[in-house]
């Protein structure tokens, strides 16, 4: 591998949101999502801007990048609460990542349009494998995962995908982790209107929950993890990663999800002696993994590494003159 350092921490972001996607399983079922949702961005927005601001960043972005921001900010917001209200509705992680290899094929697609990203051979052969391996996956059905589901898991995967997008030229003005702190910033206030609506509303997403606030003790745990690791940690690695490739190397790798997302969930259940798996419990359970979804994580990996291997050869455009300009700090 050309450097060492990016892969390692791709398989690092890739193995928090597998973890996160089990331990949110196992959380979510007593637990309103959007307030689930809200606590963790409030959270990670905090903490992700006192880090920057350590860092000599400016609490609020520059008034020439705020359009940018919030545009970064609504995918985060989308791709957050989308994917916890689809584990809520499937306690099923294995079918969550299994969508998220929809991101490289988006990504690629764009950023060749764009001129980001030379057209290659390996790299689109890779993206062609790893959506196969999804396509097969998911028609199968697995676990606990329905419909609704489903939706819900693709159009996260859409939105981190436009998040990828948005945040190569956001990278190339400012540094990476003061565009996640920004960008979560703005996601917070996007899932707090949403739930604050949803409240008003008196709509719930949790017919067990005993009110909209509530969080049960079992899930604080998950929440921290959410917070540190899938938030803090790998948005901030994730920024890291974008300016130092692609965003389609970047998005690629979210394909390593299924395999370590199933091999998560076989863990967690052989630790508890069966009694996390689905239909044993009193429903706080995490689906098994099923065969097809191994042919399918072997589809993908190859993928994966396909997409890799061209990255080593390929070379990353500009985009266009406007993304890259950099505003005067306070300018209009």
């Amino acid at each position: 591998m050309a450097d060492p350092p990016l892969y390692a921490a791709l398989l690092l972001i890739q193995l928090n949101f597998a973890i996160g996607a089990v331990v949110a399983a196992l959380a979510l079922p007593k637990t309103e999502p959007l307030t689930f949702a809200l606590i963790r961005e409030v959270c990670a927005a905090c903490l992700l801007t006192a880090y920057a601001v350590q860092q000599g960043a400016p609490v609020a972005p520059p008034r020439g990048s705020r359009a940018l921001m919030a545009r970064l900010g609504a995918c985060a917001c989308a791709t957050q609460v989308l994917a916890i209200v689809g584990l809520k509705l499937s306690a099923d992680p294995t079918a969550f990542a299994l969508w998220q290899p929809a991101q490289p094929v988006a990504v690629a697609g764009v950023s060749i349009m764009l001129r980001w990203d030379r057209p290659d051979a390996g790299r689109v052969a890779g993206v062609v494998l790893a959506a196969v391996g999804c396509y097969v996956a998911t028609t199968a059905g697995t676990g606990g995962a329905g419909l609704a589901a489903h939706g819900c898991f693709a159009a996260a995967a859409a939105a981190g995908a436009a998040y990828q997008l948005v945040s190569k030229p956001a990278t190339r003005r400012h540094a990476p982790v003061a565009v996640a702190a920004w960008a979560y910033s703005y996601a917070a206030v996007g899932t707090a209107l949403s739930a604050a609506a949803l409240w008003a509303g008196g709509v719930s997403l949790c017919a067990e929950c005993s009110s909209f606030y509530s969080v049960p003790l079992e899930a604080w745990p998950a929440l921290a993890w959410w917070v540190i690791f899938s938030t803090c940690v790998n948005y901030a690695l994730m920024m890291w990663c974008v300016k130092r490739s692609s965003p389609t190397l970047v998005s690629a790798a979210s394909a390593l999800q299924p395999p370590l997302a199933a091999v998560c969930a076989l863990i967690a259940i052989a630790v508890t002696g069966g009694a996390a798996a689905c239909g044993t419990g009193d429903g706080r359970c995490v689906a098994s993994p099923t065969v097809r979804d191994g042919v399918a994580a072997c589809l993908i990996v190859c993928g994966v590494l396909a997409v890799a291997q061209s990255e080593t050869s390929a070379t990353t455009a500009s985009p266009p003159a406007e993304d890259v300009r950099v505003p005067v700090e306070g300018g209009a």
